[in-house]
């Protein structure tokens, strides 16, 4: 989220408030009508940061979905190769993965 840009879009609104009040106290539409427009897009940027806040949010949170699939993937693997070597090291280490990779999809999950 950019701080710098939320206080445009504040200071675009009030603006817009400020003006339109002046056309309704001077009985100026054309006053009115400005202000309007500016208070639409003071909206329009908040609007458009809280799109960014959200992509960025879906970003991260398919990263760590990206992540938590090789995990798991790479777990089965280790897992698999430690059953057909007959080492249970391995085997554990493989489950141990298959865990995390379960873990992380929770984590995303309550997100």
């Amino acid at each position: 989220m950019s701080l710098e840009e939320r206080a445009k879009a504040t200071a675009k609104n009030v603006e817009g408030k400020v003006q339109e009040a002046v056309g309704n106290v001077s009985g100026s539409n054309v006053d009115r009508q400005e202000g309007r427009v500016k208070q639409a897009e003071g909206d329009a940027r908040n609007s458009a940061e809280d799109l960014k806040e959200k992509a960025a949010d879906l970003a991260e949170g398919a990263g760590e979905r990206i992540k938590a699939a090789a995990a798991k993937v790479g777990g089965k693997i280790e897992e698999s190769i430690g059953k057909a070597t007959d080492d249970p090291a391995k085997i554990a280490e493989g489950k141990a993965r298959q865990v995390e990779g379960d873990a992380r999809n929770a984590k995303e999950d309550l997100r």
